[in-house]
């Protein structure tokens, strides 16, 4: 009996998004732990620069992924009524709204990644 080859799994642009943003975000983790380590050697709290950047990149990204994905519902509300008033299935609106949702929270964590990226690697 003949095996048959296996097929690639295609991954969907959220998808690969999602994967390239938990790649490099390990990346930027071992790119800060030396600066961390010194950083937690020194008695004054505000001379630690790069742990509050941390902190306060993270708190940013949230927030402008909570807003983000906000408006996109928004959006989808706005547009979803027509769609069923036309005859779409809320199956395949659903799935669109979703996919937009996570696209527009996920953004700027991912811009914030891949700056970080290059900041911290060109040092």
């Amino acid at each position: 009996m003949k095996k048959r080859p296996a097929t690639p799994v295609k991954l969907s642009t959220p998808a690969q998004d999602a994967l390239s943003g938990l790649w490099l975000s390990s990346l930027v983790v071992a790119a800060r732990m030396p600066v961390l380590m010194v950083e937690a050697m020194q008695p004054n709290p505000s001379k630690r620069v790069e742990t509050n950047r941390m902190v306060q990149e993270k708190l940013s990204a949230a927030q402008e992924g909570i807003i983000a994905a906000q408006v996109a519902f928004g959006q989808a509300c706005m547009e979803n009524w027509a769609a069923f008033a036309f005859g779409q299935t809320p199956k395949s609106t659903m799935r669109k709204t979703a996919n937009a949702m996570m696209e527009a929270s996920l953004a700027p964590a991912a811009r914030k990644v891949k700056a970080n990226m290059r900041r911290l690697t060109s040092r």
